[in-house]
């Protein structure tokens, strides 16, 4: 039998952020009013008779919210209780999971991997935007 001395956390908080210059402005909305998205997506699955009960798969929407942060360059977010499965909400919603980074514990911020990913997907993209400037001369 092993056992654990020390301080364990049984913490379930969870935190993420996305680049939002990769997001359309619908995939945006989608995010930062996620309740109301989830609410819609419910109702359409019950007008359309789907057999994928997403009331039991989103059931922790607005019993344990996400706090939602929104910059010039990202949207944050952040919950001390991720009953709601933020991560499948972005895969329902196909969210491009190469665009966020995600960090288990309760952060009242970015913490500082998470804005060196923001730093690193805006030189990334001004690169592509570069590039495809420089082609576009070229021709």
């Amino acid at each position: 039998m092993k056992s654990r001395i020390g301080f364990v956390s049984n913490s379930s908080s969870s935190s993420f952020i996305v680049f939002k210059d990769a997001l359309t402005d619908e995939e945006k909305d989608m995010i930062i009013d996620y309740q109301r998205w989830v609410k819609y997506f419910i109702k359409l699955d019950f007008a359309n008779n789907q057999e994928e009960d997403l009331e039991e798969r989103f059931d922790y929407c607005k019993s344990d919210p996400w706090s939602i942060t929104v910059t010039d360059d990202y949207i944050f977010g952040q919950t001390s209780m991720d009953n709601f499965d933020m991560w499948e909400y972005f895969n329902y919603i196909k969210i491009d999971q190469n665009f966020s980074d995600w960090d288990d514990g309760y952060n009242y911020e970015p913490i500082d991997s998470q804005l060196k990913f923001i730093k690193n997907m805006k030189q990334s993209y001004r690169k592509k935007k570069l590039d495809k400037i420089n082609n576009i001369d070229e021709a």
